[in-house]
């Protein structure tokens, strides 16, 4: 078996293509995080609605072939097509909860880090600001995510952006 032999040329030109893939989903987290997440609920809706299609095809098969019906794939069927079209339908009242769940989260775990940094004040001076400035931090994030947009894929953005400029950074300085 001849295998191929990878030069480190072709492996710059595939880090420097994932580096661009991986810089344009980060802008598109950034710019569209409450956008992603409405795409994302309505995926997993039309899966859940296309489970539910398969499962009635498969019913009226089985009910025209062996003239017997199983109640269950009907139920199965019917349900997962229903709750398929809500979640299609409701994917922008879905991120809105759910952005509100992870932004009060972040609030309450934000509030409970800065309580716990008045606790450790007066034993160390480190873990007192530790503790403040992580707790800000978890509140700040909770109180954009609650207000404005998901700050997670935000953050999560931000990170794919800074590591594919690193990556450029580093693919033109090896190439010199």
């Amino acid at each position: 078996m001849k295998g191929k032999i990878i030069t480190n040329q072709e492996n710059q030109k595939k880090s420097i293509l994932l580096s661009i893939i991986i810089l344009l989903i980060g802008i598109v987290l950034v710019t569209n995080s409450n956008q992603i997440v409405i795409i994302g609920f309505q995926c997993i809706g039309a899966c859940i609605l296309l489970f539910g299609i398969y499962e009635l095809i498969r019913f009226f098969t089985i009910k025209k072939q062996l003239k017997t019906e199983i109640q269950s794939l009907l139920l199965n069927g019917v349900m997962c097509s229903i709750i398929g079209l809500l979640t299609i339908l409701g994917a922008s009242i879905l991120e809105l909860g759910l952005r509100y769940i992870i932004g009060f989260y972040l609030i309450l775990s934000g509030v409970n880090k800065i309580g716990n940094a008045f606790l450790w004040r007066k034993d160390s001076s480190n873990i007192f600001y530790i503790y403040l400035i992580e707790g800000l931090i978890l509140t700040g994030f909770g109180l954009y995510t609650v207000f404005y947009a998901n700050a997670a894929l935000m953050l999560i953005g931000v990170l794919l952006i800074i590591s594919s400029i690193f990556d450029f950074i580093t693919y033109f300085k090896v190439k010199k």
